[in-house]
């Protein structure tokens, strides 16, 4: 029998409830696989009437009454969202039901009743509405599972990206490029790779300045920070190369066959990424698996 998975409703005033009815409308997603939405069933049920009046929700209070069948969404009701709530805009209400669901899908993985948990889309602004400061799902997922080092991976046709930094202003980047911080990136990197990919991982390090500081010229991170942690993941017995300058580091990526590619900053790792297509997000280091869409809520 296969493994339930847990998916969560997103911010409920976002896409996440449509995309995930369109989702349930090809039949191969119900055939091989068991997936448990977390969330709203009446906010679905409206959902499913407006797009696919096809589609059945069937409310359960656990993972074990789920039907699993073709046609019908089974929905772990949280009953979290008025028919009040304003779509298409942030709100605390939003914020606290997009929580409540990843809070719950979590303490379900913990105690393994599902085998896999796959997020959708929240509104970070709504987050904070309803109190809860985090930048976004890496953070909260850590807090929640009390992982102290989590972190965020995007794969899309064959490219994997790491994120030494995730979501901070490019003034608040620099100070964050540490040797501790960077080796810390290596690790689990390779650590996931050789728990789901490969033995013996490939990984490549980009610089943080333009050609790699150009010996100093442009900047020292490369130099004080990411060649020694480097130097100690090699000691390590890590297969990690670099530093390597971006701009010309993702030209080799496909030919050169690297497993992953660990960048300094947001927009130097997302842009590549999301330019080669759609990708998954993963979060590594935590205790369970989890994986979640690469947008937002729209």
């Amino acid at each position: 029998m296969e493994a339930i998975i847990g998916l969560t409703l997103g911010d409920p005033a976002g896409i996440g409830p449509e995309i995930i009815v369109k989702a349930f409308q090809d039949e191969l997603l119900s055939i091989n696989n068991r997936i448990l939405v977390i969330g709203d069933a009446e906010l679905l049920k409206r959902t499913a009437k407006q797009i696919a009046p096809e589609i059945l929700i069937h409310s359960v209070t656990s993972p074990e009454e789920g039907w699993y069948q073709t046609c019908t969404i089974d929905v772990l009701d949280l009953n979290n969202v008025s028919e009040a709530l304003p779509m298409g805009k942030p709100s605390a209400e939003g914020g606290k039901a997009s929580y409540e669901a990843i809070q719950k899908a979590v303490e379900l993985a913990l105690k393994d009743k599902v085998a896999a948990i796959t997020t959708g889309p929240i509104n970070k602004q709504s987050l904070h509405l309803a109190g809860h400061h985090f930048p976004g799902h890496t953070e909260l997922l850590g807090h929640l599972t009390g992982s102290k080092n989590s972190s965020l991976m995007m794969e899309g046709n064959s490219l994997r990206v790491i994120l030494v930094t995730t979501h901070l202003p490019l003034d608040q980047v620099k100070s964050q490029i540490t040797e501790e911080n960077v080796l810390q990136s290596i690790r689990l990197t390779n650590d996931w790779l050789q728990k789901y990919v490969t033995d013996i991982p490939s990984i490549a390090v980009v610089g943080l300045n333009p050609h790699c500081g150009d010996g100093g010229i442009f900047g020292l991170e490369e130099i004080k920070f990411i060649l020694p942690a480097l130097k100690i993941a090699q000691q390590e017995g890590i297969q990690a190369s670099g530093p390597y300058p971006a701009d010309a580091l993702f030209q080799r990526v496909a030919s050169e066959k690297y497993d992953a590619v660990i960048c300094m900053y947001h927009d130097q790792g997302m842009i590549p990424v999301k330019m080669n297509g759609m990708g998954v997000n993963i979060t590594m280091g935590l205790p369970i698996l989890r994986t979640s869409v690469d947008h937002g809520t729209a």
